[in-house]
């Protein structure tokens, strides 16, 4: 009987702090979600929380997926401006209606799918891009 007690409070020991860990994960989830794409009348703004970028950009359809070469003195086509008090990068466009696939390069290097926005689809090489609806 002593032993079934000490199996039941390890169980319900273990089960808190799985709860606990759950809770804090879910919650640091929700402080970190951000409003990404924002559609407006006649703009789109996107925005990504990467705190230690050095530079974010977005590539789209709209401006051919150009990324550009910041070393080579190239402008960085779709750089978006950091917010240093919070590490949200943001760019506004102007886009009419239409769909519109794009992602995040972070630091020239890393494509980033839009964490913010459930719509994903296939950049048909094999990969998944975000996708923007625009009614």
């Amino acid at each position: 009987m002593y032993e079934a007690l000490t199996v039941h409070r390890t169980i319900f020991a273990v089960l808190s702090i799985l709860g606990v860990a759950i809770s804090v994960s879910c919650g640091r989830l929700l402080e970190e979600a951000i409003d990404s794409p924002i559609i407006g009348e006649k703009y789109v703004t996107f925005r990504l929380k990467s705190p230690s970028a050095r530079t974010v950009q977005v590539a789209g359809d709209w401006n051919n997926w150009a990324a550009g070469d910041a070393e080579t003195g190239e402008v960085l086509v779709g750089l978006m401006k950091r917010d240093p008090q919070n590490g949200i990068w943001e760019l506004t466009v102007e886009l009419g209606p239409g769909r519109y696939r794009y992602r995040f390069l972070v630091d020239e290097v890393h494509y980033v799918l839009d964490p913010n926005n459930p719509r994903v689809v296939e950049d048909m090489k094999g990969g998944k891009v975000s996708l923007l609806i625009i009614p």
